[in-house]
């Protein structure tokens, strides 16, 4: 969703706020300062880290992992310290339908016109669900992860997952949800995860996605380690190894996209470098089920890197916190950490 039409929905009493945020993080963004005079425009709020499914490159299939969810009361403080977001990524670890408050997270966000993006495995999509996201007006974009096209190697990966049962639930949201004005709906992005295990299939999930409905596919290739090295050591394994000698299939599956009038990108900004370094740190940070703040989405557990909690502090002061400006430091001079190598093309 455009800049533009986001704010033509924001209700009057926090659009100046909005607005003159806006207008810090256009001037000082660029400098990459540690210490920001403004605050996030976006940020990703963790409503639950539990999950129905046990995916084989996922943190949440860790035999010792443990399911939260956010309460309300923790998301309200998170929303009401911040007023001046746009747009919130209301997605953690686990899938988001997973904690019943859900719904009551995306109208409490649209008080305050803040518009939501999520990630969902499709298999929670109940009628019910589906109606209530039909009648939200704040959602700019339903993602939902397609990782095969066959029952055999989705259900191979994410395992106790139903591929019927997915594919049937999220063409069912498309279909409903695409009978409303274009411009009050969201965007649904297919986003596939790609690997070995299903990168035979990559252009078939292209066929698939654009039968469904979505109206857009997005290959991400590359995994993530999570910030932890037995997930990383895991996940290298799996990895395709993204460089000229794959590059070609998915260029060619680009163009037969094209050719059916279906938008198909592949996700390399998280293939960072020296030149091409991570931004997370000045403009999404991450916010857990107990209200601690981590720097991303790839480093979403705090026992990683807690940046504070505000349980305890407000935003404001946890966002320029001395820990957040070393860390901001650290990315800014190339001085990585262990833990962000992984999303870099080198890890030295």
């Amino acid at each position: 969703m455009r800049l533009r039409e986001i704010l033509a929905r924001i209700p009057k009493k926090y659009l100046h706020l909005k607005i003159f945020n806006i207008i810090k993080y256009k001037i000082f963004t660029k400098y990459q300062l540690l210490k920001l005079p403004y605050l996030p425009l976006t940020m990703d709020i963790e409503p639950t880290t539990g999950c129905n499914f046990r995916c084989t490159m996922s943190d949440v299939s860790s035999p010792n992992w443990v399911t939260k969810n956010m309460k309300i009361e923790t998301f309200k403080k998170i929303i009401d310290m911040n007023k001046q977001l746009l747009q919130i990524k209301l997605q953690g670890m686990g899938e988001p339908f997973v904690n019943k408050n859900y719904i009551q997270f995306i109208d409490y966000a649209s008080k305050y016109g803040i518009f939501v993006q999520f990630v969902t495995n499709g298999s929670l999509l109940t009628e019910k669900i589906i109606d209530n996201l039909y009648n939200k007006d704040n959602i700019s974009n339903i993602n939902v992860s397609i990782d095969g096209a066959t029952k055999k190697t989705f259900e191979g990966i994410r395992i106790r997952s139903d591929f019927d049962k997915v594919i049937k639930n999220t063409s069912k949201l498309i279909l409903k949800i695409k009978t409303k004005n274009k411009k009050k709906r969201p965007i649904f992005t297919a986003l596939s995860l790609i690997q070995k295990d299903n990168v035979h299939e990559a252009e078939q999930i292209m066929y698939l996605c654009k039968k469904m409905g979505f109206d857009e596919l997005c290959y991400q290739v590359q995994l993530t380690g999570w910030g932890k090295k037995e997930w990383e050591a895991n996940n290298l394994k799996k990895d395709i190894n993204y460089n000229n000698s794959n590059k070609k299939l998915f260029e060619e599956i680009v163009q037969k996209a094209k050719k059916i009038d279906f938008p198909v990108k592949v996700i390399e900004e998280n293939l960072l470098s020296k030149k091409n370094q991570c931004g997370y740190p000045w403009n999404t940070p991450y916010i857990n089920t107990e209200g601690k703040v981590t720097p991303c989405c790839m480093i979403p557990d705090p026992n990683v890197l807690s940046l504070g909690s505000i349980e305890k502090t407000n935003f404001d002061k946890i966002w320029n916190s001395k820990t957040y400006q070393d860390f901001r430091n650290d990315i800014k001079s190339h001085q990585l950490r262990e833990y962000c190598k992984n999303c870099y093309r080198s890890r030295n």
